[in-house]
């Protein structure tokens, strides 16, 4: 089993970018032959390419990794539904995967029976593949641990103003579910447009870029998942994890094969092989925790146990979202 060291990351990821086929947009149109499995990637390529390489090295298949939002590359799915340029789409929140589903191809995964019932989707249409609690993060360059946010509430605090970097959910499903969690948990959808006021017009196009921002000291406070503020703490980054004290709730990232794919049996080996224990076991190293029942969580994260946490309404978020949208939208116009 190969393992990447962090030290090692940014020269893994220069001989990644010759290694796979591709790594490009979304706008770019996939080149396939019968040997590849095209991949719409959502997630970011830092521990993604490692895992698509070694599948790739073991296989022979070749692996074309197209990147981009999972808002934009799920659309791809819908309008691509008669002839499919893609086979898998990998990374996005559960939620999204739902209402995606009439567009993906049932498959009963060997490695179904290891993952923990509470992630199991049993029409078999997606597979969890990481567990990801929703945080607050907050630059401690820019902020004091006396001022940091304590919960979510406090996002509205007029201290943070024009302040805090996040990502629009209408482009974004992780945002989405994140400010879907917030007005959960808080029990107040108002909480959407009041928030939406205090961007003061600042939205980001994707989840990654609002990160970076809080990273380079851009913004103070930012709100996302877990894994993606930890990447970064890990490499150095001055910022600090809070989890809020109403509670937040616990999502997953997901993987499925697209309907009518060309290349539909090596989607169903690289399902497999992403779902596998010899790949799940090294999430640790990517600051990621897996849905197998077999891989105990990462010494490096702190337990669910030790969290106030829910499980994600994935059913609920689905239900919700074009009334949430429409509010949104209302409060960014005004």
């Amino acid at each position: 089993m190969t393992v990447f060291p962090r030290i090692l990351a940014a020269s893994v990821l220069i001989l990644l970018a010759g290694a796979l086929t591709d790594c490009g947009s979304a706008n770019r149109q996939p080149e396939a032959d019968d040997n590849t499995v095209v991949v719409y990637n959502c997630n970011t390529e830092d521990w993604t390419a490692p895992i698509a390489k070694e599948f790739q090295e073991q296989t022979g298949i070749r692996v074309q990794l197209v990147a981009g939002g999972s808002g934009e590359l799920a659309a791809r799915v819908r309008t691509e539904k008669e002839a499919p340029l893609g086979d898998v789409i990998w990374g996005g929140a559960a939620d999204s995967y739902v209402a995606l589903e009439p567009y993906l191809e049932p498959y009963e995964s060997p490695e179904k029976t290891a993952i923990d019932p509470r992630f199991v989707r049993e029409n078999n249409t997606f597979y969890n593949v990481t567990i990801d609690p929703y945080v607050i993060a907050y630059n401690t360059d820019l902020v004091s641990e006396a001022d940091a946010p304590r919960g979510w509430r406090d996002l509205l605090d007029p201290k943070f103003r024009g302040r805090i970097a996040l990502a629009d959910p209408a482009k974004s499903s992780s945002a989405y579910a994140l400010l879907f969690t917030m007005a959960d948990v808080l029990g107040d959808t108002s909480v959407i447009g009041r928030l939406a006021d205090h961007l003061e017009g600042k939205i980001f196009g994707g989840s990654a870029a609002q990160i970076k921002a809080l990273a380079d000291g851009e913004y103070a406070v930012t709100a996302t998942f877990e894994a993606a503020v930890m990447r970064y703490i890990a490499n150095g980054a001055h910022m600090r994890i809070v989890y809020p004290e109403e509670g937040t709730e616990t999502s997953s990232s997901a993987i499925g094969i697209i309907r009518n794919a060309k290349h539909t049996e090596n989607a169903k080996k690289f399902l497999n092989f992403v779902m596998s224990r010899q790949v799940h076991e090294r999430f640790g190293d990517y600051e990621r925790r897996s849905t197998r029942a077999d891989i105990p969580v990462p010494t490096n994260l702190r337990p669910l146990s030790e969290i106030h946490t829910t499980p994600f309404d994935t059913q609920r978020a689905v239900s919700f979202r074009d009334e949430f949208l429409s509010k949104w939208r209302a409060a960014i116009i005004k």
